[in-house]
């Protein structure tokens, strides 16, 4: 995947979500993510996330952030790759994935932010997904625009 990131960037809000980290370019973290579209929904994503101190480890993280839009290359073809390790029934087919600057590692969660309930609403339907079929699944490019 092939990700540009603006120097300017607006802020859009502030989310709670549960990732699973797939691959590291420097501070930048390619993670998974599954997000309650829908009640009851669970709908796979990836998320960017700036993690500057090293925070993030190949495991599931619960983290809050602040959420600004960047664009992406090779979703699809990456959602590829993923479904053919862990069971993904749907993806956001986008161009845009959020990138979460800010963060926070959290140790517990508040189980009503939507990117929370979709992963509890996967794994009640799939089960817990073991990370490491994931790690470095898909390779991650950083384009900075300055």
């Amino acid at each position: 995947m092939r990700v540009k990131i603006n120097a300017i960037a607006n802020i859009i809000g502030t989310e709670e979500l549960i990732i699973i980290p797939i691959t590291r370019n420097g501070d930048f973290v390619l993670a998974l993510n599954f997000y309650e579209d829908v009640e009851g929904g669970r709908l796979a994503r990836f998320v960017l996330v700036y993690d500057k101190f090293g925070e993030i480890d190949y495991m599931e993280t619960i983290i809050r952030g602040d959420k600004v839009i960047v664009t992406a290359e090779g979703i699809e073809e990456d959602f590829k790759k993923i479904s053919n390790l862990i069971k993904i029934d749907k993806y956001l087919k986008s161009n845009r994935i959020p990138l979460f600057v800010n963060i926070s590692v959290l140790k517990d969660t508040n189980i009503n932010e939507r990117g929370v309930k979709g992963f509890i609403n996967y794994v009640a339907k799939f089960g817990r997904i073991d990370a490491t079929k994931v790690r470095n699944a898909v390779q991650l490019t950083i384009e900075e625009n300055v």
